[in-house]
């Protein structure tokens, strides 16, 4: 196993590197923002009212029946006709906001890639706006970088989605009894997780190649091609070292992440069980109660989020700097002479 890089140098010199420019976790958090280790917390409440029993078959497949059974296609029209400008407002302003998000998140990462690399050459001190007005030029090219490598992935799963609704309708549509509608939805199910764990594997083998890539636009001031060329070259060339780093990164963002994690469950479970026991109807004060929770701790989460995002990619930085160097010749003793 031919590891290239003093792996424990790296791991400890990143942590120097965070912990002596705490400006590098405002990056961090912003970072955070184009997805890279957000957590979404979902609280769902559904209640459903019993029916009567007018010709139900038993089966437990009613809601399908529903749903499918009378002219979908004359519903959807009418629903799109009431709320299409509600719907597409609704659509600009998530448009909007993906890109503020996304901005924000590039602008993190080319953050700490030229902290990372400034601290490792002995910088003393660097403020938010030299290391913003650094990174501006690079956006562009990361972002390419990252929509061309990421559209494809996403891409892929629409077209599976929309294989999957249109089989669902076309099935409906054809009179499929509510039985083989369930059983067709478990099958899609499984060939659709099947695809998503080979997608998963390929993405986490292309997202090691993309890290080197990213440091290579800004550390090397590459293009998009030419940047994404030399990351493949990077790994390629070390895949070993980048898969341990990769690895050990996973391991010690799954244990942070873990840990932040316990304190929440302390606010959703009482909540969830203040919800159970007060029912339906006294659902205010439980939630409030939950949502303040959540307010309060909310600062932990953004500074341990940008610790973490900070730390992983100085490491990736450091990582990348260690690969990238030219290897030193080796010395050669002069030969006395007589």
């Amino acid at each position: 196993m031919n590891v290239k890089i003093n792996i424990g140098e790296i791991l400890t010199k990143s942590w120097q590197i965070i912990w002596k420019f705490k400006v590098l976790w405002i990056f961090g958090i912003l970072a955070g923002c184009a997805g890279g280790n957000n957590n979404n917390f979902n609280f769902n409440g559904n209640s459903g009212g019993g029916g009567g029993g007018n010709g139900g078959n038993g089966n437990g497949m009613e809601p399908f029946n529903r749903f499918f059974g009378t002219q979908p296609d004359m519903n959807a029209r009418d629903f799109l006709a009431q709320y299409a400008g509600i719907i597409t407002g609704v659509i600009l302003l998530l448009c909007v906001l993906w890109f503020v998000f996304y901005f924000l998140g590039m602008m993190g990462k080319t953050g700490l890639i030229k902290g990372a690399s400034k601290a490792d050459d002995g910088a003393t001190t660097m403020s938010f706006g030299e290391l913003w007005t650094e990174s501006t030029p690079y956006f562009w090219r990361m972002l390419g970088l990252s929509l061309l490598i990421g559209l494809p992935f996403l891409l892929l799963i629409i077209i599976l989605l929309v294989i999957f609704g249109f089989g669902l309708f076309s099935a409906s549509s054809a009179g499929m009894s509510g039985m083989g509608i369930g059983t067709l939805v478990l099958g899609m199910l499984g060939v659709f997780i099947a695809v998503m764990c080979v997608i998963g594997i390929l993405s986490m083998i292309v997202g090691m190649v993309l890290e080197q890539a990213y440091n290579a636009i800004v550390l090397e001031d590459l293009g998009v091609f030419a940047g994404l060329s030399r990351g493949w070259e990077i790994f390629k060339s070390s895949v070993v070292s980048v898969i341990i780093i990769a690895v050990i990164l996973g391991f010690i963002g799954g244990i942070i992440s873990l840990i932040v994690a316990i304190p929440l469950l302390a606010i959703i479970v009482p909540a969830g069980i203040g919800m159970a026991v007060a029912g339906s109807g006294s659902l205010f004060i439980p939630i409030m109660l939950g949502l303040a929770c959540f307010v309060v701790y909310l600062p932990v989460l953004l500074t341990a989020s940008g610790m973490l995002n900070s730390y992983r990619q100085s490491v990736w930085t450091l990582t990348y700097r260690r690969l990238a160097a030219p290897a030193q010749p080796a010395k050669v003793e002069a030969i006395p002479t007589v």
